[in-house]
């Protein structure tokens, strides 16, 4: 079955602010992604200013240990060749914890010289780096061969832990001046170092000692605080141009939103008034039809009325006479009373029924064009159908043959005279499809929460491509000047508004088929 096209779909709006989302409508709302922007932001700040920390810690603590690295190194190297020669000077002396025969030599021009072990030259070098750069190390053990190599607390913790398989330990550590990041990793047993501490019981893959390093923590905080300070001040200037940036286009979207729903206000009405004109011109299409179906029985009533003032006078001669006392039998004679009793019944009878044909067309047309756009309430969609059918019985007796297939339904909530006039264009399309005489079926059901009713002709109608379009505004197959193309592209949107759907089938010179559901509650539907 071919489906209609969507038409837009607008809602009635009692100022511009209606339909416009109430986080664009009101700018309250608009702290809550400010807040959520700003809570970002913080975390942000927090997890990197972290970061900034760690990673300036690490890259001290990658100097500490290329540090360590480059002592161990040439103490490797002096230990491979089994120590080094230098001259005595007041600052080089020979070391009186070396206990080896050839520690002290004359060179034969009478040059005095000392041997330099690692350890010694350890102490040496780290003299001379503390002197120049601040960075000091030291090398320490539980079990000095040099007292002055005794570890201190830190120290000793430090070696307690290599010794359960810890390869290194750092921290930050007050010191005698200041703040100062401290590292130290293990020295190991090798072969070299069993000629001056094997007396001591080391084996080999012992750990003997440590050398620790030690930083003034100052540059790395001035390092860290420079990198804070420039990722404060970036973030700040990023939240405030995002938050900026963001707020101005929530009031750009929300002075667009606004201008939408005035507009969509204006298409609303308009839409309203078109409903009401083109409800109006269908009436005025009706008129003459109206006006022959209230004048046929005016038209007997008025007769009617004509011929009872005729037999009110002869009763009033009648019984003027007879006050007069000059009555005769041939005038009660003239008079036939058992007559003038059953056409008087009649006539009243008829007036009557005539009077509430009447009646009933006008209170039909009057609920017909009622304007009653937002009064949604439970309506009897069969009585509805047939108060149309009522309505625009003069446009339709002429022509087709009305066949009535009502099913039960439940009350419909929805805006009846708008399915009404659905109702009514549906009825005077399908007159107007039949050439000469033929059927026109109006039949009503419910499937679940839905009911039906559809107006099926047995017309001339549509071809496929006709059919694509009979929704659309203004479309018409008419003569120019016999139709104003609005009647079915109205229809629709009373239907989508409903939250319904109108489906039609056509095949030429097989009859046209109407089919409108709808939801049980439509307000529901279209909340």
């Amino acid at each position: 079955m071919p489906q209609p096209p969507p038409p837009t779909q607008t809602a009635a709006l009692p100022d511009s602010g209606r339909g416009v989302p109430r986080l664009i409508r009101d700018r309250r709302w608009w702290l809550l992604p400010l807040a959520l922007w700003t809570a970002a932001t913080g975390l942000y700040l927090y997890i990197h200013i972290g970061q900034i920390r760690e990673q300036t810690l690490e890259v001290a603590l990658q100097g500490a240990r290329n540090m360590f690295r480059m002592v161990v190194l040439t103490r490797n190297w002096n230990a491979s060749h089994g120590g080094v020669y230098v001259p005595v000077t007041p600052a080089t002396q020979p070391n009186p914890y070396l206990d080896h025969p050839q520690r002290d030599v004359t060179t034969t021009d009478g040059l005095q010289l000392t041997m330099i072990n690692p350890a010694y030259m350890t102490r040496l070098i780290a003299q001379m780096a503390e002197a120049g750069t601040g960075v000091s190390f030291r090398l320490t053990s539980l079990r000095p061969l040099r007292p002055e190599n005794q570890a201190d607390d830190w120290e000793a913790g430090a070696l307690r832990r290599f010794e359960t398989g810890l390869r290194e330990f750092s921290s930050l550590e007050v010191g005698p001046q200041g703040m100062a990041l401290r590292y130290m990793a293990p020295l190991r047993v090798q072969q070299s170092c069993l000629a001056c501490h094997a007396k001591q019981g080391y084996r080999i893959g012992d750990i003997r000692g440590g050398i620790g390093v030690s930083q003034p923590y100052a540059p790395i905080a001035a390092a860290t605080r420079k990198g804070i300070v420039e990722t404060v001040a970036g973030s700040i200037a990023t939240f405030l141009g995002v938050a900026g940036l963001g707020w101005l286009l929530l009031e750009t979207l929300r002075r667009r939103w606004l201008e939408l729903a005035g507009k969509m206000q204006e298409v609303e009405q308009a839409q309203v008034q078109l409903l009401q004109s083109e409800k109006l011109a269908s009436i005025g299409q009706l008129a003459a039809g109206v006006a022959h179906e209230i004048n046929n029985p005016i038209g007997f009533v008025n007769s009617n009325l004509g011929t009872l003032k005729e037999y009110n006078r002869q009763f009033i001669e009648l019984l003027e006479a007879c006050r007069a006392g000059r009555a005769s039998e041939a005038d009660f004679a003239a008079i036939e009373f058992d007559y003038l009793k059953d056409d008087v019944a009649d006539l009243l009878r008829e007036s009557q029924s005539g009077l509430a044909r009447v009646k009933k067309i006008v209170a039909d047309l009057k609920d017909f064009s009622r304007v009653d756009q937002a009064e949604w309430h439970a309506a009897d969609l069969n009585a509805g159908i047939e108060s149309t059918l009522n309505v625009v019985n003069n446009e339709l007796k002429y022509k087709a043959d009305i066949v009535r297939e009502y099913g039960e339904l439940p009350p419909v909530i929805c805006v009846a005279a708008q399915i009404n006039q659905v109702v009514m264009n549906l009825l005077v399309n399908a007159a107007h499809a039949i050439e000469q005489h033929g059927t026109i079926t109006v039949r009503t059901g419910r499937v679940g929460d839905e009911v039906w009713f559809e107006v099926a002709d047995t017309g001339c109608g549509m071809a496929p491509d006709t059919v694509q379009h009979v929704f659309e505004p203004f479309f018409t197959t008419k003569p120019v000047g016999q139709g104003t193309g609005l009647g079915l592209s109205v229809s629709y949107d009373i239907v989508r508004k409903h939250g319904g759907r109108i489906d039609v089938d056509s095949q030429p010179g097989r009859g046209t088929r109407f089919r409108v559901t709808l939801p049980v509650d439509c307000a529901a539907a279209t909340a």
